[in-house]
C-alpha cells in the first residue's frame, strides 16, 4: 500500500512535461563527421517508415559531447497523422536497466554494499533459496542447496539464478507465470515475497540468464535509501541531468505525447498494438519496475548516456567516478551470442562488445549498449567518443536490424 501511495503522489510530479532545453545540433564536420553521410542514415530510416515497418522514429547521434544529428521522422500516431516531434514520448522498457545500474553504482560509491555481498544480507527473504536441479520420474522438481549464495554482482550481471518467466518454458519459468511475475501489479515487497518461494533456475554464477534481477535492484535501492525508486531516480539523476521528459508513466497531458506502439497483422499491415503491454504506461503500476518502467525521449536519454561517456559527469555535475563507470562497462561475461548479439558480452546492467572482429558490423572494442523490447536502442562508444540513441515503438522486438543499419551508417559518417 505504501508503494502505491508513493506512486500515486509521483504521478502529480509527472503530470506535465516541462519545456525541455533545446538540443543544440552542431555541424557534423566540427567533430570529424560528415553531415552528407549522416543524411544517408536519415534517408534509410525514412525509407523504413515509408515501407510501413514502424510508425515514427527519433534518432540522435553525438560525438565528442556534441549532438550532430537529431531527427524526428514519421508519425507518433499514424491514424491521426500526428508527427514525431522532440516532445514525443517513447516507452523504453529495458533501457531502464542501465539507469538503475547507474543508481546502484552511485550507492556503491556511498558505501551501501560490496559487489561480493550476498543478496540475502539485505533481503533476508532470500536466505533459504533453493536451486532447481531437474525433475524426477513423477515430474516433480528436484531441489538442491546453492553451492554459494547469489551476490550483488550476480544480480547486476544476470548470473544469480533468477529468470523472467516469459522467455523460456522451464518448470521455474512456469512458476513465475503462475505467480503473476511479471507484470507488476504487485508491490515490490510482494514481488520479493513471491520470488522467495521459487527456486533459482541454476546455481549462482553458473551462467547468464536475462531476468528480473534489476527489479530486485530497484527493491534494494528503495530499502537502502527509504525512497520510492522513481523518486530516487528523479532526484538524483533526472532533475540534475535535465531529463525533464523522462517519467514512469504518461499521466495527464503526457498521455497525448506518448507514441503509439505498432505491429504487423496477419496480412502484413502496420496496425496499432492494443495489447496490455502497449497500453500499460497510461497508469501507475503496483510498483516501479527497475527492469522496464521508464518513458523517455532520445535527447533525454542522450544526457544520461553522455554522462557515462564523460566518465560520470555532465554539465559540471559529477554523478559517478570514472573508475566506477569503467567498472560498469567492463566485460565480465563473454560469448553470449545465444541470447544477445554476435560478439556480445556483459558488464554491470549493460551489454558490451569485447571482440570487435566477431561482430558483423563496425563496432569498437569497449562499446557498451542495451535496448528496449518495443524496439528502442542506444550505445556508447568510448573509443570513437560516440553516443547514439534511437527510439521507435514496435512489437515484437525488432531492434537488431536497426542496430546493424545504424552502426554501418554512423561509422561510415566518421571521417576524422
Amino acid at each position: 500500500m505504501k508503494t502505491r501511495i508513493l506512486l500515486a503522489l509521483s504521478a502529480l510530479v509527472y503530470c506535465h512535461v516541462l519545456a525541455a532545453a533545446p538540443v543544440d545540433v552542431v555541424p557534423a564536420e566540427s567533430v570529424g563527421m560528415s553531415s552528407e553521410r549522416l543524411g544517408v542514415l536519415k534517408d534509410r530510416l525514412q525509407q523504413v517508415i515509408d515501407d510501413k515497418q514502424t510508425g515514427g522514429i527519433q534518432v540522435l547521434v553525438a560525438r565528442k559531447g556534441k549532438v550532430v544529428m537529431y531527427e524526428k521522422l514519421g508519425y507518433a500516431n499514424v491514424e491521426d497523422e500526428l508527427p514525431v516531434t522532440d516532445e514525443t514520448l517513447f516507452r523504453i522498457y529495458s533501457m531502464t536497466k542501465p539507469v538503475v545500474g547507474a543508481a546502484m553504482l552511485m550507492l556503491y560509491e556511498e558505501g551501501y554494499y560490496s559487489l561480493s555481498d550476498p543478496i540475502a544480507k539485505y533481503i533476508p527473504e532470500f536466505a533459504d533459496l533453493k536451486v532447481y536441479a531437474g525433475t524426477d520420474e513423477d515430474g516433480e522438481m528436484i531441489l538442491e542447496d546453492p553451492v554459494r549464495p547469489p551476490t550483488i554482482q550476480d544480480l547486476m550481471q544476470h548470473t544469480a539464478g533468477f529468470t523472467y518467466g516469459i522467455f523460456s518454458d522451464t518448470p521455474v519459468d512456469r512458476l513465475y507465470r503462475l505467480n503473476g511475475l511479471p507484470p507488476y501489479d504487485d508491490t515490490l515487497q510482494e514481488i520479493i515475497d513471491k520470488l522467495a518461494t521459487i527456486p533459482l533456475l541454476f546455481q549462482p554464477g553458473e551462467r547468464f540468464e536475462y531476468s528480473m534481477a534489476v527489479d530486485i535492484q530497484g527493491y534494494l535501492i528503495e530499502k537502502w535509501t527509504g525512497q520510492e525508486l522513481g523518486a530516487y531516480l528523479k532526484e538524483h539523476l533526472f532533475e540534475p541531468l535535465g531529463m525533464d521528459q523522462t517519467m514512469p508513466w504518461a499521466a495527464g497531458d503526457n498521455a497525448k505525447l506518448l507514441a503509439n506502439v505498432y505491429s504487423h497483422d496477419e496480412s502484413g499491415h502496420l496496425v496499432k498494438n492494443e495489447t496490455s503491454m502497449a497500453t500499460n504506461h497510461f497508469h501507475a503500476p503496483g510498483s516501479f519496475s527497475g527492469g522496464g518502467q521508464l518513458i523517455s525521449t532520445a535527447d533525454d536519454y542522450w544526457r544520461f548516456a553522455q554522462m557515462l561517456l564523460n566518465g560520470g559527469q555532465f554539465g559540471g555535475v559529477r554523478y559517478l567516478a570514472p573508475n566506477t563507470v569503467r567498472m560498469m562497462a567492463l566485460t565480465r561475461l563473454k560469448d553470449l551470442d545465444g541470447f544477445l548479439y554476435p560478439g556480445a558480452g556483459f558488464g554491470l546492467n549493460v551489454a558490451t562488445y569485447p571482440h570487435a572482429e566477431t561482430v558483423p558490423y563496425p563496432v569498437s572494442e569497449g562499446e557498451y549498449f542495451w535496448a528496449g523490447i518495443a524496439t528502442t536502442l542506444f550505445w556508447i562508444d568510448p573509443q570513437e567518443q560516440l553516443v547514439v540513441v534511437m527510439m521507435t515503438q514496435y512489437l515484437p522486438f525488432a531492434e537488431p536490424p536497426y542496430r546493424d543499419l545504424m552502426h554501418r551508417l554512423v561509422h561510415a559518417a566518421i571521417i576524422d
